[in-house]
């Protein structure tokens, strides 16, 4: 059978089933890995990997291929907690099967983007992409990207669902290379399917809110209200944080700001306090003040403001 005709049954195969036959299995090399790795990487870990991050950054996950058969198509469905991580979308950037190529099948949170999604595979939190090489076969040993998926997190969630999403493959397909999961690596020239052990990953948001109580108050000129700034930590977050303040607008005679503590250490799962006092005298200008308190780790910034309303009475 011609490499081209042998594409063409594996095309015509996923454009009806967006699925791989049920191929024989290939036994000439060693058994593969399909993995979700860090997205600066083009290899497997040796181990699940722990990611972190962040709740107001897009993670970026990739997914490798390490020490496979040959190859020329795949069909991969990878899935989170989509109430906590959400795919948002695929990057083909530095993939192993480049142009020419096709893609037969991309369904991300049962959206389809190209073709169609399948009952019972794709749902919210998955996204799912078969692709396949024109011409030519990713030679044994076959090492690299495979695709990389861009999320985004459902902060509303967080806290109520969890801190922590598994990033790992779907399951329920049949006639797979690992089978049972929804991972098929094919070679259309020999029309078998590469056998691959698998592996996940998962991802816990680190990070840290910032509130303060309350975050309104009225008083007259002379007096000296004291607020609550409370930090609390999310996920595994661990790290001491720095605390400053600024005023709007500023006046000649605004009111004066004293944080006690300026820093705060938080560890996984803990709450902290600051006390934040407004010192205001006679000479104080009235009016209508906008405080910020800003809590900072050196790498991450959070802020939080209150309006602070000073009057002559």
């Amino acid at each position: 059978m011609s490499r081209y005709l042998a594409l063409s049954i594996i095309v015509a195969a996923l454009s009806t089933i967006i699925a791989f036959p049920a191929l024989p299995t290939s036994r000439a090399q060693g058994v593969g890995t399909v993995c979700i790795a860090d997205i600066s990487s083009t290899s497997c870990p040796s181990a699940p990997p722990s990611f972190t991050g962040p709740l107001d950054k897009e993670p970026q996950f990739a997914v490798n291929i390490q020490n496979s058969d040959s190859f020329n198509a795949y069909d991969i469905s990878v899935k989170t907690n989509a109430g906590i991580l959400n795919p948002f979308s695929v990057d083909l950037t530095g993939s192993l099967i480049h142009d020419p190529r096709t893609i037969v099948s991309e369904c991300v949170n049962n959206q389809p983007v190209i073709g169609s999604c399948r009952s019972g595979i794709d749902d919210y939190g998955v996204v799912s992409l078969a692709v396949t090489a024109l011409g030519y076969n990713v030679e044994a040993p076959a090492s690299g990207r495979l695709f990389s998926i861009i999320t985004y997190n459902t902060g509303d969630f967080v806290g109520i669902l969890g801190v922590s999403s598994p990033i790992e493959f779907q399951t329920g397909c049949a006639n797979t290379s690992n089978d049972g999961s929804c991972v098929t690596i094919a070679d259309g020239t020999t029309r078998t399917t590469v056998p691959e052990t698998l592996q996940g990953a998962t991802f816990t948001f680190r990070d840290f809110s910032l509130g303060v109580s309350p975050d309104f108050q009225t008083i007259k000129k002379g007096s000296s209200p004291a607020f609550t700034v409370t930090l609390t930590s999310v996920g595994d977050y661990s790290a001491t944080v720095r605390l400053s303040t600024s005023i709007a607008p500023i006046t000649t005679h605004a009111p004066a700001r004293s944080l006690d503590p300026t820093t705060v250490t938080l560890s996984p799962g803990s709450t902290s306090t600051s006390t934040l006092t407004v010192t205001t005298t006679r000479s104080t200008t009235v009016g209508r003040y906008a405080i910020t308190i800003t809590g900072t780790d050196g790498v991450l910034i959070r802020s939080v403001s209150l309006t602070l309303l000073v009057e002559n009475r």
